[in-house]
């Protein structure tokens, strides 16, 4: 008989993981391995049902306390048990009721409470939009790889099935024991027909009798005006089959904003870095500035410095959980001349020769004090 792997090597998380951590895994791990998306691959439903026998052990606070602590060798028939009856068969009554796979506890006054079949898992895919496109909202085409029911036999497995006479078409078995604690109700998945409640009759060959088939989605998707990088759109529904009798996963879609060679984001403002010769600094201009809406003119009044910042109201993106659109910092970069002419740097030097510290004060006080300004 092999020996089971570990569970944590299994679902490929270490034993400090969080439930968080598993749950991901393991849907990562499920899709990649199910059947379905592995058409021909013998193995493939072998190491499904492994990963699924991992996680429903660990993602159980209580199943994962006694599989950390025994292994796979949960004690029974130890000796000194408890009177009237096999050694630890209570006990063995209590691990079932609060470790299985689906079973509750009733208490001492015959309650229970039952876990019904599993959601399907959610899916993820990523779109991406430009700028502009994010600014006022863009229509893209989104296409995931989604397991489904099968269309042939609605999710059966079969074109012809009956009644499952175990579980009465139910797909589910409760079993009531009598322990030392009382009354103690669990509810399995009917063994006979894994939880579908018919039994086939004739295999469907569309599915090859599992129920399923993956296949690429094709929908349309709205991406609304305003939205930033990295936010995350669900559309309820859209994902992986869920089990007989629940509802599918959802779809959520990550949307990758580029960035722009002109218009650079910040928040719900734009900034766009503006270059004008240090003439054109020292004498004034009027420039054109580039907009989500096109262009717009402004006016660089004559003395302003590197780095100044005109604010253009209402010229930013629009604020995606309320009225209005933020603002278009256009930030000035002065340039200073890397490659002089003789007559330039004489032209130059005349200037600074006639000019004097009132020249500049207009601007910003003394030397000093325009470095010091530099380092606030």
């Amino acid at each position: 008989m092999a020996t089971k792997r570990d569970y944590y090597e299994v679902l490929g998380v270490s034993p400090e993981a969080p439930e968080a951590e598993i749950k991901k895994s393991y849907r990562r791990l499920a899709r990649d391995h199910h059947p379905d998306a592995n058409p021909g691959d013998s193995g493939a439903e072998e190491r499904f049902k492994e990963l699924t026998e991992a996680y429903e052990i660990l993602s159980n606070p209580a199943s994962r306390r006694a599989y950390d602590t025994y292994g796979h060798q949960v004690p029974r028939g130890a000796a000194g048990g408890y009177p009237g009856g096999d050694p630890f068969g209570g006990f063995q009554d209590i691990f079932e009721a609060f470790f299985g796979d689906r079973s509750s506890f009733g208490s001492f006054f015959g309650t229970s409470a039952e876990r019904g079949p599993s959601r399907g898992a959610d899916a993820d895919v990523e779109v991406e939009v430009a700028l502009r496109e994010a600014a006022f909202g863009a229509d893209r085409e989104v296409r995931v790889q989604i397991i489904k029911n099968c269309p042939v036999c609605e999710g059966v497995g079969g074109t012809e099935s009956h009644s499952c006479p175990t579980c009465g078409g139910t797909g589910a078995v409760r079993t009531v024991r009598e322990s030392f604690l009382g009354q103690m109700v669990s509810t399995q998945t009917c063994s006979t027909c894994g939880g579908r409640g018919r039994v086939i009759d004739v295999r469907c060959d569309n599915c090859r009798g599992s129920g399923r088939i993956s296949e690429v989605d094709e929908r349309l998707l709205r991406v609304p005006a305003g939205i930033e990088d990295g936010m995350r759109l669900r559309i309820p529904g859209a994902g992986h089959a869920g089990d007989p009798g629940a509802p599918p996963g959802d779809l959520y879609v990550t949307v990758r904003v580029q960035e722009d060679p002109e218009l650079m984001r910040d928040g719900e403002d734009l900034v766009h870095r503006m270059r004008v010769s240090f003439v054109e600094a020292a004498l004034g201009t009027e420039a054109e500035v580039p907009t989500l809406d096109g262009t717009t003119p402004v006016r660089i009044e004559p003395g302003t410095q590197p780095g100044a910042t005109l604010r253009l109201r209402g010229e930013g993106m629009p604020r995606i959980r309320r009225r209005g659109r933020g603002d278009l910092k256009v930030v000035v970069d002065v340039m200073v001349p890397t490659r002089l002419t003789g007559e330039q740097r004489e032209l130059l030097e005349r200037f600074e020769a006639v000019s004097g510290e009132d020249t500049y004060n207009g601007s910003g006080g003394s030397f000093f004090d325009r470095l010091r300004g530099v380092f606030r």
